[in-house]
C-alpha cells in the first residue's frame, strides 16, 4: 500500500488514464507519495534506489530522503537549521509544481511546525524527533526567473530560505516511434523535461520501473503533449531486445518540434523460433476498487514491451474478490495478434500452506480459485494444489509454481507443495526468475533435478499494472523454442517439455552433442561418457560470469565482463546421469526492470547412464524431510471442515514423501 496518509493514497499508487502533467497535492503526505514524488525526476534515481527492495520502500523515514530538489530542514532547541536548500527550481508556466519539504522536529517538545510559499502553505505536528514530509504549489504565471523565499515557523521561531524559480513558457513536442524499416512501433518511452521530471501524454499510464526508480509509460505510433521550454531528452526502448534510442532536442516555447525516435534491434530471439512470455500477470489486483485497466491497456503493454505471450491471471488478492474473471474465455483475447497472444488464465493461491500456482491454456477456471483465505467462502486449505494442478493440466493447461520463496527451505520457501505436485506428476514448470530471489529459486529447482525429475525453467513477474510503482511486464520472461511461428498450441507443448531458457536481459543458446534444452540424451552403458557442450551469450547488459551448470555445479565458469557476445565451445565428461544447463549472471543495469542483477538460465538436457538420469541421495532426503515438515505444519496450521478432508490432504503428502525416501534408498553409492 502506499503508506500514505487518508485522502492522499490514491495520488501516486493507483494508476490512472491522465497521462503525467502536474500533480494536485498540498500539505502533509506519506512516505509512499513523497519518495514517487521525488522519484518523478529523473536525476533522483540513484538516491531512491538506495531506499528501496524492488519496488517497496525498505526505508520509510522522511529524514533519510536526500535529493538535491528536496528543501530539508531541521527545528532545534535554538532555531531553525537548514539541511538542504535547492538554489534553482526550474517550472512550467501555468503548471504546478509540487515542492517537497522535509521537517524534523530535533527538539524534546511535541511541535506543530508550519511551512509556508506565497499562496500556499501545509502545517504538521511532529512529536520529538519525527520528520514529516510536505508539498508545497508552485505556480508561475509568467515566464522568467524570481527569487523566492520558503519560510518556516513554530509558534515564535522563524526561519527562512532564499531560492530562485526559473519559470519556463511551455512549447509542444509530437514524437513519432518507428521501427528500422519505418513502421509504426510500440515501445517504453521514458520523457525527460527542461525541469528535470518525467512526463507522460494525455491519455497514457504514467508508471515507475521497479529496480530503475525511474518514471515510463508506453505509447504506440505517436504521441504528443506539451513540456517546458528548453533541454528536453526523449528515450525509447521495446522490451529486452532493443537497444534504448536516445534524442535530445532544445523545446522552443510557444512552438511545436517534431522528431521520431527509430527502434533498433540488437537481437531477434523470435526470428531464431524462441518466443518469449511471462507466466504472470495481474492486470488488476490488489484491492476491489481501481479495476481500471483493460485489454486494450494490455495490448499496448504486451507489444510495447514486445511479449510474444502474455499470460494474465484471474485470481484473488486478499479476500473473496476475484479480478478480471470477466475478462476470462479460454482462449486468446481477440486483441491479441499471431505473434503477441494475450490469454487470461488463471493464478490458483493457497493462503499460507501450500503456495501459489500459474496455469497456462485453461479452456474453464479451476474452482476453487483460491483456498485457505479466513472469512471467505473457500477459507479450507482443501483441496491441496495437487488437486487444482492436476484439473488444469487434464483440460491440456500447463502448470508452474511461481515466486517460490526466499530461502530454499520449506519454511523460507512459499512454493511449499513444489515437491509434492512434482514427484506426483503435475507440475511443469518452476519461475526461476520472478520477484523472489533467483538464487533461492536456484537452490529450490536444482535440487528437485538432482533427484532425476525434469522440470522447466519458467519466468513470472507477478506485475500488477493497475498499481503505479511495481513491476513491468515481461521485465523477466522465458523463451520458448518453436518451428514455425507462433503457435499457442506448440508454445505450450514445448513450454512442458522445457525447450526454453528465462532470461531478465542475456540471450543464450546451448547445446550437448547437439541437443537443445529438453532433449534427452540415453546411453545404455554406464562407461564415462564424453559430451560436447555448446553454449553462446549475447548480452546487452553487463554480464560477469558464463557457465555450464551440471547437476547444480559449474563446471566451466568464464569470466566475461565487458563482452557483448561470449561463447562456451568444450568437452565435459560425465560419471553418471546428469542434467546440464547454461548460466548468465552479472550486476544490475538500468534496463533490467524487475531485478536486482542480470541472470539467465536455460533448460536441462537430460543425460541417462545405463537407465539412470541424475540421482542424489541428499537431495531425495532433503526433500523426503521438506515434506515431512509440510505435513506437521498441515497437521498443525492447516484448516479443514472435516479430519477426513486433514487426512485427505496428508496421505496425499505422504505418498509424495515415499517416492523421495525411495528415491533416497535407490540412488547408487557414489550419489550418496
Amino acid at each position: 500500500m502506499p503508506l500514505s496518509r487518508p485522502g492522499h493514497e490514491d495520488i501516486s499508487f493507483w494508476v490512472n488514464h491522465n497521462g503525467l502533467a502536474e500533480l494536485d497535492v498540498e500539505g502533509e503526505v506519506g512516505f509512499g507519495d513523497m519518495a514517487r514524488l521525488l522519484m518523478r525526476r529523473r536525476a533522483n534515481a540513484p538516491n531512491m534506489r538506495e531506499l528501496r527492495d524492488r519496488f517497496v520502500f525498505r526505508v520509510q523515514d522522511f529524514a533519510q530522503l536526500a535529493t538535491e530538489d528536496l528543501f530539508k530542514v531541521e527545528l532545534a532547541e535554538d532555531g531553525w537549521k537548514w539541511r538542504h536548500a535547492p538554489q534553482r527550481v526550474v517550472v512550467g508556466v501555468g503548471r504546478t509544481h509540487n515542492l517537497p519539504v522535509v521537517v524534523t522536529n530535533r527538539t524534546q517538545a511535541s511541535r506543530t511546525v508550519r511551512v509556508t510559499l506565497a499562496n500556499s502553505a501545509a502545517e504538521a505536528t511532529l512529536a520529538p524527533g519525527a520528520a514529516c514530509g510536505l508539498f508545497l504549489k508552485v505556480r508561475e504565471a509568467d515566464s522568467g526567473v524570481f527569487e523566492r523565499r520558503l519560510s518556516v515557523s513554530a509558534g515564535a521561531v522563524e526561519g527562512t530560505a532564499v531560492w530562485t524559480v526559473d519559470a519556463r513558457a511551455l512549447g509542444r513536442l509530437r514524437v513519432r516511434l518507428l521501427e528500422s524499416d519505418g513502421s509504426p512501433a510500440a515501445a517504453r518511452v521514458y520523457l525527460t523535461a527542461a525541469d528535470g521530471l518525467g512526463y507522460a501524454p494525455p491519455g497514457s499510464i504514467s508508471r515507475f520501473a521497479a529496480l530503475p526508480a525511474e518514471q515510463f509509460f508506453h505509447a504506440q505510433g505517436s504521441f504528443e503533449l506539451e513540456l517546458p521550454s528548453g533541454v528536453t531528452v526523449v528515450e525509447a526502448t521495446r522490451g529486452q531486445e532493443y537497444y534504448l534510442a536516445r534524442r535530445e532536442l532544445h523545446l522552443p516555447p510557444g512552438r511545436t518540434t517534431e522528431t521520431q525516435v527509430t527502434l533498433t534491434r540488437w537481437v531477434h530471439p523470435a526470428a531464431e523460433g524462441w518466443y518469449s512470455a511471462d507466466a504472470h500477470i495481474h492486470a488488476n489486483y490488489t484491492a476491489p476498487h481501481h479495476q481500471s485497466i483493460t485489454p486494450q491497456d494490455v495490448r499496448l503493454q504486451t507489444l510495447a514491451e514486445d511479449l510474444n505471450n502474455a499470460n494474465l491471471v484471474v485470481a484473488n488478492s486478499s479476500g473473496d474478490f476475484i479480478h478480471d474473471d470477466a475478462f476470462f474465455e479460454g482462449r486468446p483475447h481477440a486483441l491479441s495478434t499471431p505473434s503477441h497472444v494475450m490469454y487470461w488464465n488463471e493464478e490458483m493461491r493457497n493462503a499460507g500452506l501450500y503456495g501459489h500456482m500459474a496455469f497456462f491454456n485453461l479452456k474453464s477456471l479451476v474452482h476453487p480459485i483460491y483456498t485457505g483465505f479466513a472469512n471467505t467462502p473457500h477459507w479450507e486449505d482443501f483441496p491441496a494444489n495437487y488437486t487444482q494442478a492436476k484439473a488444469a493440466r487434464a483440460q491440456g493447461g500447463a502448470v508452474t509454481y511461481v515466486h517460490p520463496g526466499y530461502a530454499a527451505t520449506m519454511d523460507g520457501a512459499s512454493a511449499r507443495e513444489l515437491p509434492v505436485d512434482l514427484a506426483l506428476g503435475e507440475v511443469d514448470a518452476i519461475d526461476v526468475i520472478s520477484n523472489n530471489p533467483e538464487d533461492v529459486a536456484t537452490e529450490i529447482w536444482y535440487r528437485l533435478l538432482n533427484c532425476g525429475f525434469r522440470l522447466a525453467p519458467s519466468a513470472g513477474t507477478d506485475a500488477f499494472t493497475n498499481v503505479a510503482d511495481h513491476y513491468t511486464p515481461g521485465g523477466g520472461r522465458v523463451y520458448v523454442r518453436l518451428n514455425g511461428g507462433m503457435r499457442y498450441a506448440d508454445w505450450i507443448e514445448n513450454y512442458r517439455r522445457g525447450r526454453s531458457f528465462a532470461s531478465n536481459g542475456p540471450i543464450l543458446s546451448f547445446t550437448v552433442d547437439g541437443r537443445e534444452p529438453g532433449s534427452e540424451l540415453s546411453f545404455a552403458g554406464g562407461e564415462p561418457r564424453r559430451l560436447r557442450v555448446k553454449a553462446s551469450l549475447r548480452t546487452l547488459v553487463p554480464v560477469d560470469r558464463f557457465e555450464i551448470i551440471v547437476n547444480g555445479r559449474a563446471v566451466i565458469s568464464r569470466s566475461v565482463t565487458g563482452l557483448e557476445k561470449a561463447g562456451i565451445d568444450e568437452e565435459i565428461v560425465l560419471q553418471s546421469g546428469a542434467w546440464i544447463a547454461a548460466r548468465a549472471t552479472g550486476p544490475w543495469h538500468r534496463l533490467i526492470l524487475n531485478d536486482s542483477y542480470a541472470f539467465a538460465h536455460t533448460g536441462p538436457v537430460y543425460v541417462s547412464m545405463g537407465g539412470r538420469g541424475a540421482a542424489s541421495a541428499a537431495d531425495a532426503a532433503f526433500y523426503a524431510d521438506w515434506i515431512e515438515r509440510l505435513m506437521d505444519r498441515t497437521r498443525q496450521r492447516g484448516r479443514f471442515a472435516t479430519p477426513e478432508r486433514r487426512e485427505e490432504v496428508l496421505a496425499l503428502f505422504g505418498r509424495a514423501r515415499d517416492i523421495y525416501r525411495g528415491l533416497e534408498k535407490s540412488a547408487p553409492a557414489a550419489a550418496r
